[in-house]
């Protein structure tokens, strides 16, 4: 047995798989902005080889960049944190409507998935449906979609090629107005009475209206949290909403102005 597995073995401590140790590097990573090989080694109970080994894989797949004693969370890294973190807000709310916006969906449809984490629910729904074509804004969205054999993914930049993960043929403000949207599924930042959907971003709130203009309808999924939130832009306004879905906890003050708007409410 080499020195190194010795170390290991009398480490004190059951044995980890790979996959767990990087897991948990990745986790370290989460509450601390850089960590030691020699931390981590003590943490994990394995050797600075091994540690290093599985800093070099994590590197390779982009969540970590290493440095001289140790690694930094990568620029890919905290993206994905910042989305998984978004995510896990009134998570089982955007889990239910979602499973509800998705029943709208039928085969042959052409729809537009804005790049929202409340949105980006749909997309395990909609990796089984078949002659589905999915435009969206959302790289998550896309790349959860790559995997899906009969669904068509369209990235607003660009089109997916699945076996590269290239984007190829890019689309130019003129074909975007010409492409046909049978339903457009979106969310926002924040929702007022007065000015609907709205956006921090005017860029973000500019793309979502071409798309809503495109499509014959506009379903809005908004957990009661977004309500009175204003931000710096419109995407939609309220008219310009077909169906809105939200949750249980809406207030009923809330509703009785959603319905007197003309807009169709359901709640999940």
């Amino acid at each position: 047995m080499t020195p190194n597995k010795e170390k290991e073995k009398n480490s004190g401590r059951a044995p980890i798989s790979s996959e767990e140790r990087r897991e948990m590097i990745i986790q370290t990573l989460r509450e601390q902005d850089s960590v030691t090989v020699s931390e981590l080694s003590a943490r994990l109970g394995v050797t600075e080889v091994t540690t290093r080994k599985d800093l070099q894989m994590l590197e390779e797949q982009g969540y970590l960049t290493r440095v001289r004693g140790g690694a930094v969370m990568s620029g890919r890294g905290q993206l994905e944190l910042r989305f998984a973190a978004r995510q896990q807000i009134h998570l089982d709310e955007k889990r239910r409507m979602a499973a509800r916006a998705a029943r709208y969906i039928e085969p042959g449809m052409t729809i537009f998935l804005d790049g929202s984490s409340t949105v980006f629910q749909m997309t395990r729904l909609l990796r089984d449906r078949q002659n589905l074509t999915v435009i969206t804004n959302g790289l998550y969205a896309a790349l959860e979609l790559s995997f899906a054999p009969e669904v068509t993914t369209i990235v607003v930049g660009g089109i997916l090629r699945r076996r590269t993960s290239s984007l190829v043929d890019v689309l130019t403000p003129n074909l975007l107005r010409r492409l046909h949207v049978d339903i457009a599924f979106m969310s926002c930042r924040g929702y007022t009475l007065a000015n609907g959907m709205m956006e921090s971003d005017l860029r973000e709130a500019q793309l979502k209206r071409s798309m809503a203009q495109a499509s014959q309808q506009t379903i809005a999924l908004i957990d009661h949290s977004k309500f009175g939130e204003a931000f710096t832009a419109s995407s939609l306004l309220p008219e310009e909403i077909t169906l809105m879905i939200s949750d249980a906890s809406l207030p009923e003050e809330t509703r009785k102005h959603i319905n007197h708007a003309g807009i169709k409410l359901e709640l999940v």
